[in-house]
C-alpha cells in the first residue's frame, strides 16, 4: 500500500535528525589526528618517526648507534625466557639427598655473589677511569687564558676606542707581550720588564688577569677585605691614565681608586671609606701617608705593579717603594717596569723582586 504523507514527512525528518547529529559528531582533520596520536601513545605503537625524536644525535654518536644497541638489548631482555628445571630433574636431585642439594644451592650462592663483586669492581674502575679522563680534559684548557679573561680585555677595548695612545684594528688578546705576561703570571713567577713604562696594553692585560683571578678565587669562596692589586706610579698623570684603563673592569664589579697629591686627602678618605676599591693607583708618597694615618691597608695586598723605575728617580723612589713593600704581610706577585738603568741600579731594582723571576720586553 502506498505510504501516507504523514508517514512520509516523518521519515523525511528522521534522517534530517540522523545527518545533524552525525554532523556534530565530526571533528577536523587536526583534532583527529591528535586523537589518534593519544591513543597511540596510550597502547604503546608509536611510529618510526616518532621514535626517533627521543634520541638526537650527538657529536660522541652522530648516527645513533648506542641507542640502537640499546633497544637490541631490551628486546633480547624481553625475549629470553627463564628456563625452570623439570620435574624429573628436581625428583633425581631429591632421592641424591638433601645434603648434596643444599651444598649445590651453597656454591651457587658463592658464584653469584663473587660475580656481583666483580661486577661491582668493574664499576668502580669504570668511574675512576671516567673521572680521570674529565680531569684531563679540564687541565688542557689551561694552557690558554680563560674566556672571562678575553672578555675583561674586549671590554677595555671597547671602552678606549677613542684614546689616541691606545693602538687600534689590533684585539688586545693577540699582544704577545700580554699572553708572555698571563703565563709567567700563572706559573708564580715574578715579572722584570726592561722596556720602559708601562703601556696602556700592557695595564689593559695586568688589570684583566687580576680580574680573572679575583673571579675565580670568589668562586671557591675565598672574600677580599683589603685591595687585590697595588699599582704605583711616579705622577698624577700615570695615575689618571691607569685609572682611565681600569676603569671599565667596573662592569665586572671592580672599583678602582687613584691617590696623588692633586687632591686633598680628606677627599681620598671619604672615597677609600665609601667603596672597598679592588684597585689602587697610587703615589708612593699619597700612599705612605695614608697608610700612617691608617686610611687604608694594604697588608693583603696579592699583586704589585711599580711603574716608572729608571735612573732619573734616584733613590727616594726606590726607598719609598721598599716601606710599601714592608707593610705587605702576605706572598704577592710583583711587576717592576723600568728602562735605562746602569748594573749597580739594575741590581738594587731586582731585589724588589723574588726568585723566580723572568724577563720580559715589549721591544
Amino acid at each position: 500500500m502506498p505510504k501516507g504523507e504523514d508517514a512520509l514527512i516523518r521519515k523525511k525528518n528522521k534522517s534530517l535528525r540522523k545527518k545533524m547529529r552525525s554532523d556534530s559528531a565530526k571533528v577536523s582533520n587536526r583534532i583527529a589526528a591528535i586523537i589518534a596520536q593519544k591513543k597511540r601513545r596510550q597502547s604503546g605503537k608509536r611510529r618510526m618517526c616518532q621514535g626517533m625524536c627521543f634520541s638526537l644525535p650527538t657529536p660522541e654518536d652522530p648516527f645513533n648507534d648506542k641507542q640502537n644497541n640499546i633497544d637490541i638489548k631490551k628486546d633480547k631482555k624481553l625475549k629470553t625466557k627463564k628456563v625452570w628445571p623439570s620435574k624429573e630433574v628436581n625428583n633425581s636431585s631429591e632421592e641424591n639427598g638433601n645434603g648434596n642439594g643444599a651444598s649445590h644451592n651453597k656454591r651457587k650462592a658463592n658464584g653469584d655473589h663473587q660475580s656481583n663483586g666483580k661486577n661491582q669492581e668493574q664499576k668502580r674502575a669504570r668511574v675512576k677511569k671516567e673521572s680521570i679522563q674529565s680531569d684531563k680534559e679540564n687541565t688542557k684548557d689551561e694552557g690558554c687564558p680563560s674566556k672571562f679573561l678575553i672578555s675583561c680585555l674586549k671590554t677595555i677595548q671597547d671602552a678606549m676606542h677613542h684614546v689616541e695612545t691606545f693602538e687600534r684594528g689590533k684585539p688586545l688578546f693577540f699582544d704577545s707581550w700580554g699572553f708572555e705576561y698571563w703565563r709567567c703570571y700563572s706559573s708564580g713567577k715574578h715579572v722584570l720588564e726592561t722596556s720602559g713604562h708601562a703601556t696602556m696594553e700592557q695595564i689593559a692585560w695586568i688589570g684583566s688577569t687580576a680580574v680573572d683571578t679575583i673571579t675565580k678565587k670568589e668562586k671557591d669562596g675565598v672574600s677580599f677585605t683589603n685591595p687585590y692589586l697595588l699599582f704605583i706610579v711616579p705622577s698624577q698623570e700615570k695615575a689618571a691614565q691607569v685609572r682611565c684603563v681600569c676603569k671599565p673592569l667596573k662592569a665586572f664589579g671592580i672599583h678602582t681608586v687613584s691617590l696623588h697629591p692633586g687632591a686633598s686627602k680628606d677627599h681620598q678618605v671619604h672615597g677609600l671609606k665609601s667603596c672597598e676599591p679592588e684597585f689602587l693607583i697610587c703615589t708612593p708618597d699619597r700612599l705612605l701617608e695614608l697608610v700612617s694615618m691608617k686610611a687604608v691597608d694594604i697588608s693583603g695586598v696579592c699583586s704589585l705593579i711599580i711603574d716608572g723605575l729608571d735612573s732619573s728617580c734616584g733613590d727616594a723612589y726606590l726607598d719609598s717603594i721598599k716601606s710599601i713593600q714592608q707593610h705587605i704581610s702576605v706572598d704577592l706577585h710583583t711587576v717592576v717596569f723600568c728602562s735605562g738603568l746602569t748594573d749597580t741600579y739594575l741590581a738594587s731594582v731586582s731585589s724588589l723582586l723574588q726568585k723566580p723571576m723572568c724577563r720580559l720586553s715589549a721591544d
